[in-house]
């Protein structure tokens, strides 16, 4: 079976399905306006244009076009829904499948008249559209034509790989995050809660790992509010190395404004770390607020900073509620589970 996925290849979501099934045997092509390789693929590079910014996936419609149907591919499968989303549905090829990953239906249909048209036009024209959890599919429905559904297949975690061992005791707890740094992350708030701390008196480090357009932001904000001593920045991670980086924090923050799903919150609980999260969007879908961790107000330091020092104080309750995040993380994010799914999807459109 050979699928076409229409996607940014560097993007490690891109590159864990489509390694996935080439390991699987099947045959894989990637149209892209972001180049990079990708193992078992081939990857086709639409280039040019990169100053119109998104206008490029207007201007390019019909190169696209040209190339999904000459990939004669089994299963068109899009990641990202305004985007590649709506090259698909240009592209008019069948069976298409749309997976649905945040920004995209939470923000962007109401950013203007032709976002809101180009999310009904691409999701009209899907054979299937799939989210990664109950709250994307539900934000979903409403751009929907009438008496269609969303399947939800999240984005799970490699159990194998992300498999924790007992942290030691520490003199002071590690609160970390680890993802892009950019607003919505609202790490602000999460530097605001450390100050909490230190007037408290709670021995508290604070360890970012990822880099992004915040960085210089938050590093200023560390400075001007004297816990710079106390932030460690460990700049972008590969993912292989994440598990690595998670088992020597104590707490997961994910103090998020917005959230389409929340993958580092899976992937912590996988590591047998409580998250401390925001209450907003798809977060709620990933962690179970007062067994697998705390969910908290978005941007509300002194809400998150109680939060985290109830674990800080309590290593007992630390334990229980990783324990608590692994077995949830089993039941529902196991990768091969996740990934078995969109197979029976390929296979049914195949039939």
């Amino acid at each position: 079976m050979k699928v076409c996925y229409l996607a940014d290849a560097p993007y490690v979501h891109t590159r864990r399905w489509v390694e996935h099934f080439a390991r699987r045997g099947y045959e894989a092509e990637v149209i892209t306006f972001r180049p990079a390789e990708i193992p078992g693929a081939t990857v086709r590079y639409v280039g040019g244009l990169e100053p119109m910014g998104k206008l490029r996936y207007l201007v390019h419609a019909g190169r696209v076009s040209r190339l999904v149907r000459a990939s004669r591919a089994d299963v068109v499968h899009a990641l990202h829904l305004t985007s590649y989303g709506f090259l698909a549905a240009r592209a008019g090829a069948h069976p298409t499948l749309i997976s649905v990953w945040g920004t995209d239906v939470l923000e962007a249909p109401g950013l203007s008249p032709l976002h809101e048209f180009i999310t009904r036009y691409a999701l009209a024209r899907a054979d299937r559209v799939t989210a990664t959890g109950l709250h994307m599919a539900q934000s979903t429905l409403p751009y929907m034509p009438r008496s269609r559904a969303v399947t939800v297949v999240p984005y799970g975690v490699d159990l194998a790989r992300f498999r924790p061992r007992p942290r030691p005791m520490r003199d002071e707890i590690v609160v970390g995050s680890a993802g892009r740094l950019s607003k919505e992350k609202g790490l602000g708030t999460l530097i605001d809660a450390l100050v909490i701390f230190r007037d408290e008196g709670v021995a508290c480090r604070v360890v970012l790992a990822g880099d992004g357009p915040e960085r210089r932001a938050l590093e200023a904000l560390c400075a001007r509010l004297g816990v710079a001593d106390r932030v460690t920045f460990l700049g972008e991670v590969a993912h292989d190395r994440v598990p690595a980086v998670l088992q020597e924090m104590d707490v997961f923050a994910m103090p998020s404004t917005w959230e389409g799903f929340g993958v580092a919150a899976v992937e912590a609980q996988a590591m047998e770390l409580p998250v401390v999260a925001s209450w907003v969007h798809g977060i709620p879908d990933v962690v179970a607020h007062g067994q697998t961790g705390f969910l908290t107000p978005p941007g509300d330091a002194r809400a998150l900073a109680a939060a985290i020092a109830a674990l800080a104080r309590d290593r007992e309750l630390r334990v229980e509620m990783g324990r608590n995040g692994r077995r949830f993380v089993e039941r529902h994010y196991d990768w091969n589970e996740n990934a078995a799914q969109m197979e029976r999807i390929y296979r049914e459109f195949a039939a």
